[in-house]
């Protein structure tokens, strides 16, 4: 009688160990092949990014909705393991980041007002603009700064670029990225220029002037400048030094800084050296200038409008 039970208690303790063990088996294969999909549909979201498509889905055809609608299941279920795990930092590495950018940015904004007082200082200690001379100094503008300014033929309207959508006003300035600038603005209206018509820019972002008081109120209104003596360095190697002789710039100011008779004389003479470039700009009256190489205080009117942000093109 005690040997069956002891069989009996055997036999009961094997059965439950091979219960045990067949469930322990199931559950591995089960865990096994939902993680091995999870991985699959992970694997496949990224692969589909790494092709370029940034939303994960392709171009949709009849045939392939419902396999789009089954990646996006997939991508919903498994969202917060992709963006927590890979992207997300924990809490007190966001605080650190957050105030790291609150100094930079109050750094930044700090430089772009020391900026700003800076032009309204130099501007109304020469009497330019908007600024009165200061006291009862009659000066006769020694340095002709007044009567450039007086006597400059571009309204502040014609070197500005505005894009209303995104609220921005940009003075543009060739030589100082202007053309990045320009590419810019192509890609907010959702245009792929090529290089050779961003020059276009300057009139498809025109701004008439009845729009222009609204515009400047309403936008972030910004240039890029460059240190001066770069920037005339800049446009003399650009259309001077390496231009074809029969461009319109090259052949148009060639010829006058040469003292030659006719700019189709320009084509067979030799290039002009930066130091006859230099004399040119000294001796002609600034109504004369290129718009590459204008004083860009005129150009932009600095001494009219406030601009909220002036970037410098070697910090930037």
């Amino acid at each position: 009688m005690k040997m069956f039970k002891k069989g009996g208690r055997l036999i009961v303790k094997q059965i439950f160990v091979l219960f045990v063990g067949i469930s322990v088996f199931f559950s591995t294969c089960f865990i096994y092949q939902k993680t091995h999909g999870r991985e699959e549909a992970v694997y496949h979201i990224h692969r589909r990014l790494q092709n370029g498509e940034p939303s994960g889905y392709g171009e949709r055809t009849a045939s392939g909705n419902n396999d789009t609608r089954m990646e996006s299941t997939v991508s919903n279920q498994h969202e917060k393991d992709i963006k927590i795990s890979v992207t997300l930092p924990s809490r007190g590495k966001t605080e650190r980041l957050s105030k790291r950018k609150q100094i930079k940015n109050a750094s930044r904004l700090s430089l772009y007002k020391e900026r700003k007082v800076q032009i309204s200082s130099t501007c109304r200690k020469y009497g330019l603009g908007k600024f009165p001379l200061q006291g009862d100094s009659e000066e006769e503008d020694p340095h002709g700064y007044r009567a450039m300014g007086d006597s400059y033929p571009w309204p502040p309207e014609k070197s500005l670029m505005y894009q209303e959508s995104w609220h921005l006003l940009y003075c543009w300035i060739h030589k100082v990225a202007s053309s990045s600038w320009s590419t810019v603005f192509f890609n907010l209206k959702g245009k792929d220029v090529p290089p050779s018509r961003l020059h276009e820019a300057a009139q498809q972002f025109s701004i008439p002037s009845s729009k222009l008081p609204g515009a400047i109120s309403n936008s972030l209104v910004f240039t890029i400048v460059r240190h001066p003596f770069e920037r005339l360095v800049s446009a003399y190697r650009d259309k001077f030094e390496f231009s074809k002789k029969y461009a319109y710039i090259y052949t148009k100011y060639a010829s006058k800084i040469l003292g030659l008779k006719t700019p189709a004389e320009a084509e067979r003479a030799r290039r002009p050296t930066f130091s006859e470039f230099a004399d040119y700009l000294l001796r002609v009256p600034v109504q004369q200038f290129n718009d590459h190489w204008v004083p860009y205080w005129l150009h932009c009117h600095v001494c009219e409008m406030e601009y909220d942000i002036i970037g410098k093109m070697e910090t930037i």
